[in-house]
């Protein structure tokens, strides 16, 4: 199973990095999880500052103990304003976060994320699937509740793109032009925007 899971983690995390600016100044993570972008943002580029959000506590304190982030902050995405400023970050990831809300207060969470940001980098599956009890385990806020499509982020002035193939997932990510031209064929969205 790890392996399997690594196969096509790789691939994703390599296009998720080349979507984040080299001179990025400040990252805020949200729904940062166990800081997988954290910790590639603070190996492959040198923010001076780099934030974890997440409501789970156990998150929260894997990615204390191992000091993936600047600053970490226990917070429930679906109560909005966050507690930041505007324009506060350069760059704002939401990987694999979004599905988890509501749609009402994952739309509410992209409006907050563009006052808080110049850069949005957002990702999801393409797909709604209902994930099993074993793979929520402990955590309750782990269960996938909305669908998005490529049309929700485009109308919200997004770019993107398809990754990974729902078909042949086990396989390496291809990247070619049907990335851009049927982003809804692939395993995830990833959807980037910023200031104009």
């Amino acid at each position: 199973m790890k392996s399997e899971v690594a196969t096509w983690t790789r691939p994703f995390l390599h296009e998720l990095l080349e979507e984040i600016p080299k001179d990025v100044e400040s990252l805020i993570d949200v729904g940062c999880g166990r800081g997988i972008v954290g910790a590639m943002t603070r190996i492959y580029r040198t923010p001076k500052r780099l934030v974890g959000v997440d409501i789970f506590q156990d998150y929260i304190d894997f990615c204390k103990k191992y000091s993936i982030y600047d600053e970490l902050h226990r917070l429930d995405l679906r109560k909005i304003p966050l507690p930041f400023q505007n324009r506060e970050f350069s760059v704002a990831t939401c990987i694999e976060t979004i599905e988890h809300l509501p749609k009402q207060h994952g739309e509410q969470l992209l409006d907050e994320l563009h006052r808080i940001a110049d850069v949005v980098i957002v990702s999801t599956p393409s797909s709604f699937f209902k994930q099993p009890d074993s793979h929520v385990g402990c955590n309750p806020f782990q269960a996938h509740v909305s669908k998005w499509t490529v049309e929700d982020f485009r109308k919200r002035g997004f770019d993107v793109k398809g990754v990974g193939s729902l078909a042949l997932h086990k396989l390496a990510f291809p990247t070619n032009k049907l990335t851009c031209r049927f982003p809804g064929l692939h395993q995830f969205l990833l959807a980037k925007t910023k200031r104009g």
